[in-house]
């Protein structure tokens, strides 16, 4: 459970998570020719109703994408509606968004920084993980009843394009059997 988490270990799990959102945070800045800054990773644990709760933030498109691997879990990118028009005119979108073409830029940016974030992360614990494509859904149609599991590690980062009012929050959601070899590589990296 992440209240187990040593201070050592959240240390080192947001030092893996600052360095994998920087690489997505590149590839995205990369993509837009803007700037992008970054919070500080959050990890934290939640129980099913507490994490619908922070999906029913406003304003706010999400998507979602599974994995697989060694250890299993969810990407959710939470985007904002704001600024969202100005992100798609840097990608080359012609406006004004259609609502086919709003969800095609939607999963075209959180399939840009999902992958970067977890394959950076995976990649730096040894852990195979292979990401679905993302799919837009609606927060208010979930129940907690969807989730198979009573608690989960959250490792969150915000994502803020600094030219526009867009900003975008990824949430790792790490399955509850998935901690334990998470921990077990965490504490071999830092032997």
């Amino acid at each position: 459970m992440i209240s187990a988490l040593t201070e050592e270990q959240r240390d080192a799990l947001q030092e893996l998570m600052n360095i994998s959102m920087g690489q997505a945070a590149n590839a995205l800045a990369r993509l837009i020719e803007a700037k992008i800054a970054l919070s500080i990773p959050k990890i934290f644990s939640v129980t099913p109703v507490e994490f619908i709760e922070i999906l029913n933030a406003n304003n706010m498109w999400h998507t979602r994408q599974s994995f697989l691997g060694t250890v299993k879990g969810e990407v959710v990118s939470l985007q904002s509606r704001l600024g969202c028009e100005a992100v798609a005119e840097l990608m080359d979108y012609d406006l004004p968004l259609s609502d086919v073409t709003r969800e095609e830029l939607l999963l075209e940016l959180s399939n840009i920084l999902a992958g970067a974030c977890l394959s950076g992360f995976a990649e730096q614990l040894e852990l195979t993980t292979k990401l679905s494509m993302p799919t837009v859904f609606e927060p208010e149609k979930l129940s907690s009843d969807h989730y198979r599991w009573a608690h989960t590690l959250l490792m969150e980062v915000e994502f803020k394009v600094e030219s526009s009012h867009f900003d975008s929050k990824i949430v790792i959601c790490l399955e509850q059997d998935s901690i334990a070899t998470l921990l077990n590589r965490l504490n071999l990296l830092l032997e």
